[in-house]
């Protein structure tokens, strides 16, 4: 058996790491067990990621209890190693342990609590903690970017006041002015808290200002990245320093993303480039990830080895922009994934720490065609930068896009990615100077094709068919779509503009083996979502577009992109004008 002890308390000041929330997750045999996500000890980020040696845990108690250290083996297996195994007749007491070696299997630690009869919840209290000196006295310096999002600020200020861990929080507004203000009478007074009033640049342009607003202030030394529509647990910035406080100094540390309104529900514990270019693959199980059951901790808490993680929650040592520069100053998309790879190519790699997490909007709900055009563009970029994919293969990826959503009638799209091709034949200077007039405008320029008028809708759906998702696949669907391809282009008839509807939450696809002039969209509740209509004449003028601008970025394909502009030494003073 490991060498574990019980002890008494002593008065020395131990750091903590983190406290058990006392919301156990299951009885078994009688037995409570605190085996949530939030409560375990990750025992393998642990030993392999920082220089903690060993760990305690110290539980107060109301009365009598059995108190079992359980080891867990995260494999698949569920095998579980008992290192402690005692009966506590104190009000307090320490479980030790040392943590298992580099090389050993994945685990977590959990505490399991036998309650006496008179006393059927025991535990008042436990938290992680080690006697063990810390190697470094980390402040962390938290910048949320916002945009009209009050609701969420209010909330997520209002659980972090006094548990900012000596570090302090900057936000930068892009609403209108005088966010500060407003709030002024729904928030507790907090000096930690600095605000800024900008003009609008972006979540690039925002987190960047506050990066570069805590770095001249000099004593901070990570900055923690978050989104301004989610819920953060109330010790998160707590969690984040006891880690960083012992954690190797190259290390970023990456916070999982839970749906808002599922919140057992994984949506990413990091993210990954796929192999060829920048398209985001999470780190998530295909088949799903519930972390209320034992297998969705048991995924979590494996060490994943992601290439980036969004900025939904993210920490960085601060030196880092002296070696890697700034982000790329795209607006928005992409920011997190190019610094990230960035960061890691440099040897600073992100882990998506188990415990560290927030709940998000659901991306799903604020999907968009215009979205496309900084997907294109932005990557691009970042492909100019980093060279992970070639001429010929990006060529082959954009034409690919282009042609699935022309012959899917989704010429706004169509229109957005190829408005990002040309966006990005300009210069990356153009991109730097891309200001919330230029987004304005190209919204307005990628939202015109589209028909969204409700009326309409309720009309055609009153007579519309049943339309069935059956695919074609193999050399069938080629032919097929080569065929759909020139037809549209042809303008030659494909029967009568009959309206089609599909099931609700199903979405359009050109390879359905039929291939209405019009179908209806449905969401999950049933209400109309999007409208697609054969244009044979817009899908010439597309097709002509996209060739231009396709010509374009072979020539401007290896195009040179500073490293982090503007420049990682310029002074704060220059953004000041939005103040």
């Amino acid at each position: 058996m490991i060498n574990t002890a019980i002890q008494q308390t002593t008065h020395s000041l131990p750091t903590v790491l983190h406290q058990i929330s006392r919301l156990p997750r299951q009885i078994k045999d009688g037995a409570i067990r605190y085996d949530g996500l939030f409560d375990i000890f990750p025992e393998s980020y642990w030993s392999r990621f920082t220089l903690l040696h060993s760990v305690t845990l110290r539980c107060h108690l109301s009365g009598p209890a059995r108190l079992r250290l359980i080891r867990r083996q995260v494999d698949g297996s569920d095998a579980e190693t008992l290192l402690c195994d005692v009966v506590c007749n104190d009000v307090e007491a320490v479980l030790s342990t040392p943590l298992a070696a580099v090389g050993a299997d994945e685990s977590y630690l959990l505490l399991e609590v036998v309650p006496e009869d008179a006393y059927p919840e025991p535990l008042l209290s436990a938290i992680w903690e080690t006697s063990q000196p810390a190697v470094r006295t980390p402040c962390v310096g938290l910048t949320i970017t916002t945009f009209n999002r009050e609701p969420f600020l209010v909330a997520n200020l209002t659980r972090l006041h006094g548990r900012m861990a000596g570090g302090r929080a900057i936000v930068v507004n892009h609403g209108p002015p005088g966010l500060e203000a407003r709030l002024k009478d729904q928030l507790p007074e907090n000096p930690a808290i600095r605000w800024i009033d900008q003009e609008n640049s972006g979540g690039a342009g925002g987190f960047t200002r506050g990066m570069m607003e805590h770095r001249t202030a000099g004593d901070i030394t990570h900055v923690l990245l978050m989104d301004d529509d989610i819920d953060l647990p109330e010790d998160i910035i707590e969690r984040t320093t006891a880690i960083l406080s012992y954690s190797h100094p190259e290390v970023c540390l990456g916070g999982a993303m839970f749906d808002y309104h599922h919140r057992n529900r994984l949506f990413s514990a990091g993210d990954m480039l796929l192999p060829g270019g920048f398209a985001i693959g999470h780190v998530a199980p295909p088949e799903g990830c519930d972390i209320s059951t034992p297998e969705g901790v048991d995924f979590l808490a494996r060490v994943h080895r992601p290439d980036f993680n969004g900025w939904w929650c993210f920490a960085f040592p601060l030196q880092a922009l002296d070696w890697v520069g700034l982000p790329m100053p795209c607006f928005i998309r992409g920011d997190d994934v190019e610094f990230g790879y960035r960061l890691k190519r440099a040897g600073m790699p992100t882990l998506g720490w188990p415990g560290l997490a927030v709940w998000h909007m659901p991306f799903a709900d604020k999907s968009a065609p215009w979205h496309m055009f900084y997907d294109r563009r932005n990557s691009l970029f970042a492909n100019a930068r980093h060279r992970r994919v070639g001429r010929l293969a990006a060529i082959s990826k954009l034409v690919g896009g282009f042609a699935h959503h022309l012959l899917r009638y989704d010429y706004d799209r169509v229109q957005a990615m190829t408005l990002g091709i040309a966006a990005f034949n300009m210069g990356a200077s153009k991109m730097a100077n891309w200001s919330h007039r230029d987004h304005a405008m190209m919204i307005a320029t990628t939202s015109t094709m589209q028909i969204q008028d409700i009326d309409t809708a309720e009309t055609l759906l009153s007579t519309a068919q049943l339309l069935k998702p059956q695919h074609t696949s193999g050399l069938l669907r080629s032919l097929r779509m080569v065929g759909r391809m020139i037809l549209d282009l042809t303008g030659l008839p494909t029967g009568k503009p009959t309206a089609y509807r599909l099931a609700p939450g199903t979405i359009w696809r050109p390879d359905f083996t039929r291939r209405p002039a019009l179908v209806i969209e449905s969401d999950t509740q049933g209400r109309t979502a999007r409208i697609y209509r054969r244009n044979p004449a817009e899908s010439r003028r597309a097709t002509l577009r996209c060739i231009k601008a396709l010509f374009g970025m072979v020539l401007h394909f290896h195009q040179h992109v500073p490293q982090g502009f503007p420049s990682p030494r310029q002074s704060t003073s220059s953004m000041n004008s939005g103040d």
